[in-house]
């Protein structure tokens, strides 16, 4: 689902147990009738139960959903540097890896994911490469450019592993220049 249509069912599953909740306050502390009617009315219409049990989870969901992508933008990666500690946010690292990775004419997609364990870190690159290129070497050049560059750049000295992944190869092989085209 999309972030911000997550975003608006959560703010409106968080209206509505607002607004649930403040009516079984103020019809308990205020309004005895209501309160009654509205007891009478969970308990004789099941229907009544199970949609609100259902609302209730739903909100909890979309509460759980909403909050993850949050707090992982929040994330930072810390390390000691002259004079003090920097911090890079997660996000930041992987956009610039995912720019370092557009530099490469054969890669048509890329994602980067970031593990951090103790003083080192992990970086994990999914592609999507057109077809007729060499696996093997845009691997290893966009390993080596990645770690250098992350280095040189952002500073982050403790890079352990570099995975790349081929999610996709994209487009037709391209043909070879020595051979004659079909007729």
């Amino acid at each position: 689902m999309k972030k911000g249509v997550v975003r608006f069912l959560d703010m409106v599953a968080g209206l509505g147990v607002l607004l649930l909740g403040g009516l079984l306050v103020y019809s308990s502390q205020m309004d005895k009738e209501l309160n009654t009617q509205l007891l009478d009315l969970v308990k004789n219409t099941p229907l009544y139960s199970v949609a609100i049990g259902l609302f209730l989870i739903l909100s909890v969901v979309l509460r759980i959903a909403s909050g993850r992508k949050a707090r992982e933008k929040d994330r930072f990666i810390d390390f000691e540097a002259d004079g003090g500690s920097v911090g890079i946010s997660t996000k930041a690292i992987r956009d610039f890896i995912e720019q370092i990775g557009k530099e490469f004419s054969a890669v048509r997609s890329i994602e980067s994911k970031l593990v951090q364990d103790k003083n080192a870190l992990d970086i994990g690159i999914n592609v999507k490469v057109a077809a007729g290129n060499k696996i093997p070497e845009l691997s290893r050049m966009l390993q080596q450019r990645v770690r250098e560059s992350v280095r040189e750049s952002l500073g982050l000295e403790e890079i352990r592993n570099i995975t790349i992944k081929v999610q996709e190869i994209v487009g037709a092989p391209a043909e070879h220049a020595g051979s004659e085209p079909a007729e």
